[in-house]
């Protein structure tokens, strides 16, 4: 069977040993990350800080992301990317294990901090690792299936999230509130953030592409592409500042929910995002990665405003899912392009040119966002994020509309180059 006729099950089963330690590696942190994501902020709430700190607690690490991501991309493509890859969970493990512990404003600040330079070496190393790790065939399955399989581990996260403080609480006969409880079950999280990290350590070795050059942007040569992705991406990043790492603060504060009904809004939206992320790359196959990406995008913004106005729960749960789920599941795809339109030597420094940018408006947004829900306004939010969704939409369309085909006929043309030297080579042989 011909790898372009190849179905969903058997591209799976192309995976090596690589895609499938580095999909369990995700699938562990992935789990941890649900656990924080449901009570993480209403931790924090609890133990007395306010929104608009919360805001500027979170948006730190995004700085201090934004601020070393492009000399982190130069490093990464000068160095092992597996030991790079390894040496930044290792320090964002350390620095979450402290947030979980301290709540002095200071340690809590610089743990974010140096959080945001760990997170900026392992974004722009596993990428461009994976990448090189994966054939053409598998590689946007191995991102979707990955994604899908880790969003079903968040999903498991998101229920012990949920309802394990109250469990704790209960079995605890504490009367003094969820403090206590949702630190212990923070606690627990780092259990398998470590063994996925240990995850790492059986991959295979890489040699980096510009072994000894000196620091610089010379092994960059795709500057017009980067400069239109990273653009698109900032954009969307405005927007998802402003609402995504705030979603349990909204339902908890607009309609009263507790740690175990928002545990099963996000266990709900994780089922459905972990299907669309499932079939994200067989619906690229059908229609193409860019249509793919700008399809779901432009389908998520009605039910984006679809939140600011929701009378009831049940409403704004039904639109935050479709929402999520429309926005999230091309994420795997136009990584897989991106990685794709670039050269072995420069994809870690165009992904720190790209997560500078993005991460440097998230923490901005992060801030807005945090301002707006301490001054009550928890819906204006998703009015304004509509606009920048839109306006990102469109320049993905028209920035790269022809951009598949043109990989296509490089790679054609480079298959039929090799096709040639092949036989050139046979005909030296039979002379």
């Amino acid at each position: 069977m011909e790898n372009g006729k190849l179905g969903y099950i058997e591209r799976i089963r192309l995976f090596r040993k690589d895609a499938r330690l580095y999909i369990t590696s995700n699938a562990l942190n992935a789990f941890a990350f649900g656990i924080s994501s449901v009570i993480f902020n209403l931790y924090m709430l609890e133990a007395g800080f306010a929104e608009d700190f919360l805001g500027f607690f979170l948006s730190i690490s995004m700085f201090a992301t934004a601020a070393i991501a492009i000399v982190a991309g130069m490093y990464t493509d000068r160095r092992s990317r597996k030991q790079t890859v390894m040496v930044a969970i290792f320090v964002s493990f350390l620095m979450i294990t402290v947030q979980y512990v301290s709540l002095d404003p200071i340690t809590l600040m610089l743990s974010q901090v140096v959080l945001g330079f760990s997170s900026a070496f392992s974004q722009v190393s596993w990428g461009p690792y994976i990448t090189e790790l994966s054939t053409n065939e598998e590689r946007a399955h191995l991102f979707g299936f990955s994604s899908g399989i880790s969003l079903l581990s968040v999903l498991a996260g998101n229920l012990t999230g949920g309802f394990l403080p109250n469990i704790l609480q209960t079995s605890m006969g504490s009367t003094s509130g969820l403090f206590f409880p949702y630190r212990f079950t923070l606690w627990l999280s780092l259990i398998p953030m470590f063994i996925g990290g240990l995850a790492v350590i059986p991959m295979s070795r890489d040699r980096a592409p510009n072994m000894g050059s000196r620091f610089g942007f010379q092994n960059v040569h795709s500057w017009k592409f980067i400069g239109q992705y990273a653009t698109a991406v900032t954009i969307l990043g405005l927007g998802a500042g402003m609402i995504v790492i705030f979603f349990n603060v909204f339902f908890a504060q607009v309609f009263s929910a507790d740690s175990s009904l928002i545990g099963i809004i996000f266990a709900i939206n994780t089922v459905v995002l972990a299907v669309g992320n499932f079939t994200a790359p067989a619906l690229s196959d059908r229609i193409g990665k860019v249509r793919t990406v700008v399809v779901t995008e432009a389908l998520s913004i009605p039910f984006l405003l679809m939140i600011s106005w929701a009378p009831v729960l049940y409403l704004a749960v039904i639109a935050y899912v479709a929402r999520t789920v429309l926005m999230n599941m091309a994420g795997p795809v136009a990584q897989a392009l991106f990685m794709e339109c670039l050269t072995k030597e420069e994809r870690a420094t165009a992904t720190g040119i790209v997560r500078t940018g993005g991460s440097f408006v998230r923490g901005v947004a992060a801030n807005i966002g945090g301002a707006l829900l301490a001054a009550g306004l928890y819906r204006l939010p998703y009015i304004l994020v509509s606009g920048l969704y839109v306006l990102s939409i469109i320049l993905f369309y028209v920035f790269f509309k022809s951009k598949e085909a043109e990989i296509e006929s490089i790679r054609a043309a480079t298959e039929r180059e090799v096709g040639i030297e092949i036989v050139e080579a046979e005909d030296e042989d039979m002379t």
